[in-house]
């Protein structure tokens, strides 16, 4: 299990006066758990990014705590978290050279090292997340020629074959088109549902999120964050809350 407690998350920001700390988000106290899928939801500048680099172990809490299995996120090595955590972040690295099998590969590194050969059991992780994710087509293609849409797909087959137990994405289909994006959310359910994975995502698409997710996180700009199970939205007054009425309108129409 992941849990917070009295999380607090945010940012240094540097100015002619010096630096100072910026929280976005105060007293988070939830948890994510073995088989749940959960979404992140939250308009732009809300904070999703912040929170998910916080679990993630890139930045530190700001106060309290991130645990991972009970042990403090902060003091655990990076090659630990590794085997714990796997991240999707919205923007794709940037990387030269390297065919999608290789940046696949990588998600072997925790186990075997930079300098570390592959056995086959890890060859044959490698190709199942590569058939799971389906971008068999583009393995043999260099990573930095791919699209966006591609790239990403690729770094959640790396995220497969790096074996897990908790995995967090940020937009990982903000690049997406609409039936590969249909295809994503019944793999993530299927992490969750069939292999017992805690996946915890977040994404501008509302619906999609609220009708696949056993729980939904919902943040807003002005610091408030709560977390609802998806038919607490039906009725729509806590999306008032955090969206505008149209919207809310809209999304409890559709789920009624």
């Amino acid at each position: 299990m992941i849990e917070t407690k009295n999380l607090s998350t945010g940012y240094i920001i540097h100015s002619p006066q010096g630096r100072k700390t910026k929280v976005v988000h105060k007293d988070i106290n939830v948890s994510l758990r073995a088989g749940e899928l959960v979404s992140l939801v939250g308009t732009n500048g809300s904070g999703k990014s912040t929170l998910i680099k916080t679990l993630c172990g890139f930045q530190k809490p700001v106060a309290g705590t991130v645990s991972v299995d009970g042990d403090d996120l902060t003091r655990l090595s990076s090659k630990a978290v590794s085997r714990k955590v796997g991240v999707v972040l919205s923007q794709p690295p940037f990387i030269e050279n390297t065919t999608a099998r290789e940046v696949i590969e990588m998600g072997r590194y925790p186990y075997t090292g930079m300098l570390g050969t592959l056995s086959a059991a890890d060859f044959q992780v490698v190709s199942s997340a590569v058939s799971s994710v389906g971008v068999d087509n583009l393995t043999n293609l260099f990573f930095n020629m791919m699209s966006d849409g591609e790239k990403q797909k690729v770094m959640i087959a790396k995220v497969l074959a790096q074996e897990t137990p908790y995995i967090i994405m940020d937009e990982p289909m903000a690049f997406l088109d609409f039936p590969s994006r249909l295809e994503m959310m019944k793999l993530l359910s299927s992490l969750a549902k069939e292999y017992d994975k805690s996946v915890l995502f977040s994404s501008h698409n509302l619906e999609m999120a609220i009708k696949s997710s056993d729980k939904v996180w919902l943040m807003d700009c002005n610091g408030a964050f709560l977390e609802v199970m998806p038919g607490d939205l039906a009725d729509g007054e806590i999306l008032c809350r955090f969206f505008n009425e149209d919207t809310a309108r809209w999304l409890c129409g559709d789920l009624l």
